[in-house]
């Protein structure tokens, strides 16, 4: 791959919140410290004291500190420590947007649909995504215990939401952005002209609100509800809106969320590929691989996005930083390893991805989610690349989603209508209405604020009872739903509680594998031109129709079902 690149996995209406990360994309000069293990936490921020570090992260649990060194010569001083074992920049996780929308304007509400028995009003209209991974039939026998517990470790959410108000437990979580550290080292200008304008509790991207509302909505009488409206959502905000965050803060977040015996679950709706060819991405992959490693330990199974960028991820051993791994997730390095480019582009540097390790999905013992499709629309014969054959099959991968020996679980996730990127699909390749994935949103987040995406294009953010909605689509979808389909099983299966691989065997084993794929690559030979007239001269710009991706690499062990997960 050309560069080290992490990506929130977040296609929100299918624009996903990408970003690149490098050290030097890291503007508070934040360095991780590891210590050798045995270390104590004491004799960890004694040494960081002593060498003039300031610190502004804490993964002790994992033998390392965040630190902001406070004076000249810190790297050296610290470095000098028999218990310091290396020393590395943080990342920044940046945010871009890939298959951005347009148009602006916001959606309207809609009527009040039939009900079932255990499902909120809106469920019947625009909830497919349970009806594909049988959830009635589990919820007939659970609809989730209050005693399990899942944290969503994303941008923060909205407790005060009518859809998660109650669900949401506040003694859960926290904030792990340190803003008040880093304003007390730099002041509040610095930090604002980087782009940490997001210091408060709550969600003001949306996406962590949709997250937990997908998992656990309130089964209200209202709106819709969430796959297990019974468990509890702990809420670890480590994303500022606009920003992202850096890869201390996401792993902050997740460490103390293992560390707490209340916490049965984790969903991470996270993508990232790193250059194992660069010793500080590889410094930060291991340093992701010790924090999966504790929850796995302590019971915790970990759940994550498969990633957007429509590449094929490969189960691989190899061995980095001289530990042998078994399990990596690693972008092909062929054909398959190039993202889906968008026309006008004069190169692929951007999108070559070949050879990246992913994470957290690709992180050894963690769960890959790839994202399925409602269904493929029918697009008006105005649409030159549109599918002609298999139209209206359903729960195909999604035109997306990552794909490869690496997946685990397929998950629903929605896509636009026509099962092809925007730029292809035109103004009616919209995920409005069924296409993309329904669930809550922040009013005040940048996914209903922001024209593009509150757009009817793209999010179709709308107004109900004072509460925000819409639709996204994306890998950062279907971990979510797979998470909640855990959350089921654990709240029928109470033994299975604190065995991740025993859960994950059970889901696993029962999934829907009565499935038949058409979705392809992204295709290297076809260099014609976007909807709009937009030259593709790179290629890669648009779906393979002919040559489809196997069920194995497409669906993993196959499509989640709760019904059978539960009831076995």
């Amino acid at each position: 791959m050309k560069r080290p690149t992490l990506i929130l996995a977040t296609l929100v209406a299918a624009l996903a919140v990408t970003g690149s990360a490098s050290a030097a994309g890291n503007p508070f000069g934040v360095t991780v410290v590891r210590f050798a293990h045995g270390t104590t936490p004491a004799q960890m921020r004694a040494a960081v004291a002593a060498s003039g570090g300031v610190i502004v992260g804490d993964l002790s649990a994992i033998d390392a500190l965040a630190v902001v060194p406070s004076s000249a010569g810190f790297d050296a001083r610290v470095s000098s420590k028999r218990s310091v074992t290396d020393l590395f920049a943080d990342t920044l996780i940046g945010a871009d947007r890939r298959d951005g929308g347009r148009d602006g304007g916001h959606g309207s509400a809609p009527g009040d649909g039939r009900a079932d028995t255990f499902a909120d009003p809106w469920h019947a209209l625009f909830q497919w995504d349970d009806e594909r991974m049988n959830v009635q039939p589990a919820s007939r026998r659970t609809t989730g215990d209050g005693a399990i517990a899942v944290a969503v470790i994303d941008s923060g959410v909205d407790a005060n939401h009518r859809e998660l108000h109650g669900v949401v437990d506040k003694s859960l979580g926290g904030n792990f952005i340190p803003c008040a550290d880093l304003k007390a080292l730099f002041g509040l200008g610095f930090i604002d002209r980087s782009g940490l304008r997001d210091c408060r509790d709550g969600d003001f991207e949306g996406h962590g609100t949709w997250v937990a509302s997908r998992i656990a909505g309130s089964l209200n009488g209202f709106a819709s509800n969430g796959v297990a409206p019974g468990v509890r959502i702990g809420s670890y905000k480590v994303l500022a809106a606009g920003l992202g965050g850096l890869s201390t803060w996401i792993l902050s977040g997740l460490v103390a969320a293992c560390s707490d015996p209340r916490i049965d679950v984790v969903n991470m709706s996270i993508e990232a590929y790193v250059d194992p060819s660069d010793p500080a991405s590889v410094d930060d992959y291991l340093l992701f691989t010790d924090a999966v490693n504790y929850c796995l330990s302590h019971g915790v199974p970990v759940f994550a996005a498969a990633g957007n960028a429509h590449v094929r991820v490969d189960r691989v051993t190899m061995t980095l930083g001289g530990r042998r791994l078994e399990g990596v997730g690693q972008v092909s390095t062929g054909a398959g390893g190039i993202a889906t480019a968008v026309p006008g582009s004069d190169s692929l540097d951007e999108d070559d991805l070949r050879g990246g390790l992913v994470l957290p999905g690709g992180i050894p013992g963690v769960t890959m989610v790839s994202a399925t499709a409602n269904a493929i629309g029918a697009a008006p014969a105005s649409v030159p690349l549109r599918w002609r054959s298999h139209v209206g099959a359903r729960d195909q991968l999604a035109y997306y989603s990552n794909y490869g020996s690496r997946i685990d679980l397929a998950a629903p996730g929605g896509a636009r209508a026509y099962e092809i990127p925007a730029f292809d699909g035109g103004a009616g390749d919209v995920l409005a209405g069924g296409w993309g994935s329904f669930g809550a949103l922040a009013k005040d987040g940048l996914i209903c604020n922001d024209a593009s995406e509150s757009s009817i294009f793209n999010s179709a953010c709308f107004m109900a009872r004072g509460d925000a909605y819409g639709w996204l689509q994306g890998t950062s979808m279907s971990s979510p739903n797979a998470a909640g389909v855990a959350a089921l099983v654990l709240s029928a299966h109470r033994e299975l509680v604190g065995y991740p691989a025993a859960l994950v065997r059970r889901l696993t084993d029962s999934a829907n594998r009565a499935l038949v794929n058409y979705m392809g690559g992204n295709d290297p030979t076809n260099a014609a031109p976007g909807l709009d007239g937009t030259p593709c001269a790179t290629g890669f710009c648009h779906i393979d129709q002919t040559h489809p991706i196997a069920f194995g690499d497409a669906y993993g062990a196959g499509l989640v079902d709760a019904g059978a997960a539960v009831g076995r």
